[in-house]
């Protein structure tokens, strides 16, 4: 069993292999090769790359240890390798994430308190954008493991993108006052003091990172979330672009986010003050209600300012859409 988890893990990486995304999808840091990146969707790939696919032999070989599993469910080796090589599978048909997930929770009902099972579980929902529920995971993990920088870390990565930068902050202060050489938190810890706004903080944090990055791609990484950074922070602290309209305004602020920014595939004006932003993959309906309302409360006063500054109508009116459904996820009206 163990010869075939790791000749099915390095068939599927081979598919998963490719080109890395952008720092809309923060890596988790507990996770090394080829999926430091996040996992793989249609949208990571160029347009005209085939589809991946996981080739009939793997998923017979699939079908065959989920059967020798289901016999033997007091197997507690088989049913963690078994949830590992459906996560894999997962990457890249992610009909297979809710075998992991079953998987996983079996492991659970046999030990509650292994580390595998309940990273992995993390993982999962992570990968299906449930952070809330990846939070509880992590934070079952670190109650049997608490010393573990690398899932403290990817707990603060779930508050961050739940819209929370405070917690994410303090989670990834706890993990550098431990180790204050821990890149991955240092990096984290930028992008979170960015979208708080608070460039000075965010700029020293990615520096920190840069110093300690592992590799030339994760530097690439760095120098343009910092450059982003010092974009939004100079076009705020300078009054530059004194004389552009709402829509520029308006632009220029979200994609500036650095979470936002690269989840934008469009914005389109029906009028001078109103219009959409299309988004992909963005977790609008996974936040909690809380989290949900600061973030609307955060991206009003944004809408509010680029209309007094310039000088746009009185009422002004954006919509949040789902891209791939077209779905109005959320409106925001300044008046």
């Amino acid at each position: 069993m163990l010869v075939a988890f790791l000749s099915i893990g390095l068939v599927l990486w081979t598919f998963v292999v490719a080109p890395r995304r952008g720092p809309e999808r923060l890596p988790l840091a507990q996770r090394e090769g080829p999926s430091s990146a996040g996992p793989v969707s249609p949208g990571a790939l160029p347009e005209d790359h085939p589809k991946l696919e996981i080739p009939p032999d793997v998923k017979k070989t699939i079908d065959q240890m989920e059967g020798k599993a289901e016999a033997e469910p007091q197997n507690l080796h088989a049913w963690k390798v078994l949830a590992e090589v459906e996560y894999r599978a997962g990457q890249i048909d992610r009909s297979y994430l809710d075998k992991a997930e079953t998987s996983f929770r079996h492991v659970l009902t046999l030990d509650a308190k292994d580390l595998d099972a309940l990273r992995g579980l993390g993982n999962v929902h992570f990968d299906r954008e449930e952070y809330d529920k990846a939070v509880d995971s992590y934070l079952a993990y670190l109650v049997v493991k608490p010393e573990d920088p690398s899932v403290r870390t990817d707990l603060g990565t779930m508050y961050l993108y739940g819209g929370d930068a405070d917690k994410a902050i303090a989670e990834y202060g706890k993990v550098l006052a431990k180790d204050e050489k821990f890149y991955q938190a240092h990096f984290n810890l930028g992008i979170a003091y960015a979208q708080k706004g608070d460039a000075t903080k965010a700029l020293a944090s990615f520096a920190r990172a840069r110093e300690l990055a592992p590799d030339g791609a994760a530097r690439a990484q760095i120098d343009a979330m910092a450059e982003r950074t010092k974009a939004a922070s100079s076009g705020s602290a300078t009054g530059e672009g004194r004389n552009e309209s709402f829509q520029q305004r308006t632009e220029n602020a979200l994609r500036g986010h650095p979470i936002v920014g690269p989840k934008i595939v469009a914005f389109r004006w029906q009028s001078a003050t109103v219009g959409e932003v299309r988004l992909r993959e963005f977790p609008m309906q996974g936040m909690p209600e809380m989290v949900r309302q600061k973030f609307l409360d955060r991206l009003k006063v944004e809408l509010t300012d680029a209309k007094d500054k310039s000088g746009a109508a009185p009422a002004a009116k954006l919509d949040l859409v789902d891209d791939a459904s077209g779905q109005v996820m959320a409106t925001v009206n300044v008046e």
